[in-house]
């Protein structure tokens, strides 16, 4: 007998599932792409338990009839494509028809459609059908998916907790409706409405309504084509910048895609910018003819491939450069309204000191025990273009960066002085208000506790906005807002953070935002007490962030180059 036999449909649908609906965020993609094909015009989207128990989708878009409603759960059916010319170059976001069958195999759904004459409502139960039946709905479709992934457990087991795929549910339908800001999205997860865009056809406001309005006031509006492309969208002023390149979203057509090349060439037009291993907040719109990308390259249609990409990458780089140019570039010098008064004579006659001015980088008398017992003997030569501190020894040149070196120094001297146990507080007398993402909401729970363990008292104000009204004493004056907005990144990133990764997150910032900065200029024995600290440091060669402190040159490397 032969080895080799046909898969039963429902098998063959599963199987497919595994490759397009790995998560409840992947089938909730799908169906508000099918939504935006049939030129829904508002979207409302439920999750119960992150999706993972109920996930439900409703939408105003063309609906369908009888015959489309039977005939839409049928594996490789689809309204989008007719012809091998369709397939290569797909004006619509979903096309190979497997999205709904292959949710239906591995959940209960209940699809209810209504073209604008007929209504019918069809349920299948982990890919048996159930019923098809008439019901009363206005025009538009809703799918209902319930118990996704319940009978395989194999795959039940790899989904994270409910807040984490509720994040990422919000998350993705934050991105969708900047891609489609002529779309009103409302997400309502457990009862709590997340999310609620007008469909203005504002990206402005919709940036505002998603990642906030202190975001929204640094983003500045652009537009420039080529004779292939057309770009549109926000940029972000650098100063709001991220840890990786996630919040440089790319929509090609409408869809959104992962595309680094493009968002490597954004990366590096923000250049000097930015600080070090940090990237920018970008919105690009890209329309092209649908012929130029290959989106059949994924099976979520995440990946595509474009022809002409370097043309974009340029296109978009060197109008991106400009724009910072010329956003940044030096203003002119004002002439100041000089006053002339009166003299005015004194009732008392009054003898004043002058006060002298602080110094500029803090020293501390007291000499310290510890030297680092690698770290060289230098002579401080002097300091290259505000940056960089130029020292050296008898065999080599030394390069050592200002600031991260006091980052280092001011690390290491908090972590002297905090207690690891118990750490004092202060009530701040201008309570400090914060605004987070509709995809953090589910996370705040766990982090007003991380915050508490590290003796920030917080609650929440309103669905977006934490109130802080007491911090501890390390975390000082103006470091509060970075130290919780870096935070917040690392909740983003990581399911769980240990106190020790808390404690060491909000040091470095502190550290950071303390020391001196780059264009500082410092006198020789500023200079020469940095190098001294430093020597003083556990760990002188990098920043708590992870950068090197200091790089050098070998003398007989200079001699050779000079041909000596």
């Amino acid at each position: 007998m032969g080895k080799i036999h046909r898969l039963d449909e429902h098998l063959a649908n599963m199987i497919a599932a595994g490759e397009v609906v790995e998560r409840p965020m992947a089938a909730l993609k799908e169906l508000v792409e099918n939504a935006l094909d049939a030129q829904a015009h508002r979207l409302e989207i439920r999750l119960v338990d992150g999706g993972i128990e109920r996930l439900e989708v409703h939408d105003d878009g063309e609906g369908m009839d009888t015959d489309d409603l039977r005939q839409a759960f049928e594996r490789h059916s689809t309204s989008k494509i007719r012809s091998p010319f369709d397939l290569f170059a797909p004006k619509t976001l979903g096309f190979r028809g497997e999205a709904l069958p292959s949710i239906a195999s591995v959940a209960k759904v209940t699809a209810t459609s209504c073209d604008g004459n007929v209504s019918n409502q069809l349920q299948i139960s982990y890919g048996t059908p159930v019923a098809f039946r008439p019901v009363s709905r206005p025009q538009g479709t809703s799918i209902i998916v319930e118990g996704l992934f319940r009978k395989t457990p194999a795959r039940l087991k790899h989904l994270k907790s409910v807040a984490y795929e509720t994040s990422l549910c919000v998350d993705l339908i934050e991105k969708m409706a900047l891609g489609r800001p002529d779309v009103a999205f409302k997400l309502i997860a457990n009862d709590e409405v997340l999310l609620n865009t007008t469909g203005r056809n504002d990206l402005l406001e919709t940036l505002a309504m998603t990642y906030g309005n202190k975001l929204a006031r640094q983003a500045h509006p652009f537009s420039v084509s080529d004779h292939d492309f057309t770009v549109s969208g926000l940029w972000i002023e650098p100063q709001e910048n991220r840890a990786n390149n996630k919040s440089i979203l790319v929509f090609l057509n409408h869809r959104l895609i992962r595309f680094f090349p493009l968002q490597k060439a954004v990366t590096e037009a923000y250049g000097s910018y930015l600080p070090p291993h940090r990237y920018p907040i970008v919105v690009l719109h890209v329309n092209a003819d649908p012929s130029l990308a290959d989106v059949n390259v994924h099976p979520s249609k995440w990946e595509v491939k474009l022809s002409k990409e370097g043309q974009l990458c340029t296109l978009v780089a060197d109008h991106l450069v400009q724009a910072l140019r010329t956003t940044f570039q030096a203003k002119p010098l004002s002439r100041p309204v000089i006053e002339t008064f009166s003299e005015q004579v004194p009732l008392f006659d009054v003898v004043r000191g002058i006060e002298p001015l602080p110094p500029l980088v803090e020293v501390n008398e007291a000499s310290p025990t510890y030297r680092h017992p690698t770290f060289p003997v230098l002579d401080v030569v002097g300091q290259l273009h505000g940056r960089y501190i130029v020292a050296s020894d008898p065999e080599t040149l030394y390069f050592i960066d200002q600031h991260a070196a006091k980052e280092r120094i001011n690390f290491e001297a908090l972590i002297d002085h905090l207690d690891d146990k118990v750490s004092a507080t202060q009530e701040l007398l201008v309570p400090l208000t914060v605004q987070l993402k509709p995809s953090f909401i589910p996370k705040i729970p766990d982090y007003l506790s991380a915050l508490t363990a590290i003796g920030l008292e917080a609650e929440r104000l309103s669905e977006t906005h934490l109130i802080v009204r007491r911090v501890p004493l390390w975390l000082k004056d103006g470091t509060q807002e970075a130290f919780m907005a870096e935070l917040v990144e690392r909740f983003e990133e990581e399911k769980t953070l240990s106190l020790a990764s808390l404690r060491h997150a909000a040091l470095a910032t502190t550290a950071c935002h303390k020391s001196i900065r780059f264009n500082q200029q410092l006198t020789l024995v500023e200079l020469r007490h940095i190098v001294e600290e430093l020597s003083h440091c556990q760990q002188p060669y990098y920043c708590p962030h992870g950068r090197p402190t200091l790089i050098k040159i070998n003398a007989e490397e200079l001699w050779k180059d000079f041909d000596r």
